[in-house]
Parts: structure tokens; sequence; C-alpha cells
């Protein structure tokens, strides 16, 4: 029998996935967990945070069926509350575990398609990245939205928005993450663009790009979010950003910030920058990851 240079490839390699949920239990359920149990790979373990709430005993018996084999771990935030300290709360048990591979994020509202970890572990393997970056479709109210496949990424692109590096798309060596500092504890939103930020200008990066849509990203209006307009979560996260990049924007990228947070949530310039007291908890190059909380 002949062999398959893909199945060896992913042999060698170890996966994990990261899922902070802030109680959104049905789309975990039904959405984002049956997606993981479909990969054509699969990850060495599941590692699930709780963002603030108690899940109730049934349900977790109810994810752990629907995982099947693969190991399910089901930790409650022990940092900052918010997205940023769960996903640090995985990777500093991750950390306590010896993992050593990829660490793969899903949002609890968030689907793979199911070649997503095998196509970023071949690329990884084969350009020898610490990051891969796929295609995130997005869905915003069950419908379609036009989007690029991102490409050609750099720091500089995200100081005014996002071309396309988000949460469910995120995919990349613990050791990179550590090197950085993960995600920034009690930083309200926009995580994805300071993450994407510091990695981007951490001099031992090696991004690599699948080309292909393997996610997807259900956005919606219906229900209260990150994203949702006028959300104080989201007024915090742009003042927060603002107040640790601005200095960094040239005029062009200060106006689109601006005209960006206005057309997408209703955010104008003056809200943004009302409240001088409303402080990031520090300014620091890289994130809590590896800081005790």
């Amino acid at each position: 029998m002949m062999n398959n240079p893909a199945q060896d490839i992913l042999r060698n390699l170890e996966c994990a996935v990261v899922v902070a949920t802030c109680g959104r239990l049905e789309m975990l359920r039904t959405v984002s967990l049956p997606s993981v149990r479909r990969q054509t790979h699969i990850p060495l373990v599941v590692v699930m945070v709780a963002d603030g709430f108690a899940i109730p005993l049934e349900v977790i018996a109810g994810f752990v069926s629907l995982l099947g084999k693969i190991e399910f771990v089901l930790l409650q935030n022990s940092r900052a509350g918010g997205a940023a300290g769960a996903w640090n709360t995985a990777l500093d048990y991750l950390t306590g575990e010896n993992f050593n591979g990829y660490v793969a994020i899903l949002d609890d509202d968030d689907a793979w398609d199911e070649n997503h970890l095998s196509a970023n572990l071949i690329m990884a393997a084969s350009a020898k990245a610490n990051t891969v970056i796929s295609g995130l479709r997005m869905v915003k109210d069950g419908v379609p939205c036009p989007r690029s496949l991102p490409q050609g990424l750099t720091d500089g692109m995200f100081l005014a928005g996002n071309p396309g590096w988000q949460g469910s798309n995120t995919f990349v060596a613990l050791s990179a993450l550590k090197a950085v500092g993960g995600f920034r504890d009690g930083l309200p939103s926009l995580n994805d663009r300071d993450l994407a930020i510091r990695l981007l200008r951490w001099p031992g990066i090696r991004v690599a790009y699948t080309g292909q849509w393997t996610s997807t990203w259900h956005l919606t209006t219906k229900a209260p979010a990150l994203s949702s307009p006028r959300s104080l979560e989201k007024l915090r996260g742009l003042r927060w950003f603002w107040q640790i990049y601005g200095s960094e924007m040239r005029p062009a990228e200060t106006k689109l910030f601006f005209s960006r947070a206005k057309e997408l949530f209703g955010l104008g310039r003056d809200e943004i920058l009302a409240d001088k007291t409303d402080q990031p908890p520090h300014s620091l190059p890289r994130g809590d990851f590896g800081v005790e909380a």
C-alpha cells in the first residue's frame, strides 16, 4: 500500500481546539461542536472555557457525547472576564499539560468546514509556518456577504479595520502565542486585531495562507453580541484599542478607523474619545499569557 503524504504530515502534528463561551449553549450543540466532530483530522483535545457562568451537568454530558472520542476539557475563566481572559485560561491549561502543537480557536457560534484543521496543519508543515490563515466566510443574519480571501497581511492593515483574520480562523503554534503573550486580558473586543498586530510584528513570525475558505462566521444583529451595534463591549474595545494604537495611525488610517466604527457599530468619534478615565489595563507590546493572573 502506498503512503499518503498528507496522512504522514498529519500523523506527526498535534492540534488543540479552544472554545470560549459566554453561554450560547444551543449554538455550541448545533453549530460549532458538530463542526469539530466532523473534522477529517481529529484534534487532540477540545478545551472549552466558560466565561462567568456554570454549564449544567446534563449539557456537559451532551457535549461529551457529541464529540465522541475527542477528549473534552471544561474550564472556568480564571482570569479577567471576557474572551481574552477565557482564551488565555485555555492557553495556560495547555502549557501545564506540556502541549507543543497548534491552537485552533473556534467561536461558540461559528463553524468549520470538515477540512479546516487538516488544511491548516498541512500548510503549516509544508511552509514551516507557526501561523496559518484560511478564509473565514461572513454570513450576516443568514445571508452570505462577499469578502476577499486573506493574503499578504501586514500589521498596519489591522490598525483601521480587519482584512479577514478573526477568531474562528486563528490557527497559531502555542509557542508563537506564548512569544507574544497571547491575548490582552480584559480587552472587551477587537482581540483579533490586537493579536494579529502583535504576532505580525514578532520577529519570529512565519505566516502561511491556505488560499481556501474553511470556516464560517455567523454574524447576527438579532441577538446580543460583541459585534452588535452600539454594544458597550464594542465601545470600550474601540476606546482601548485607540488608546493603545491610535498614536501609530496615519491620518488616512485614523479617518478609516472612526468612519468604520460609525458605519458598522453606530459609534462616533466623540463617543469613543469621550471617557478619558476608561483606560486599558496596560499598553505593553505583549499580551498576558505567561503572566500570572
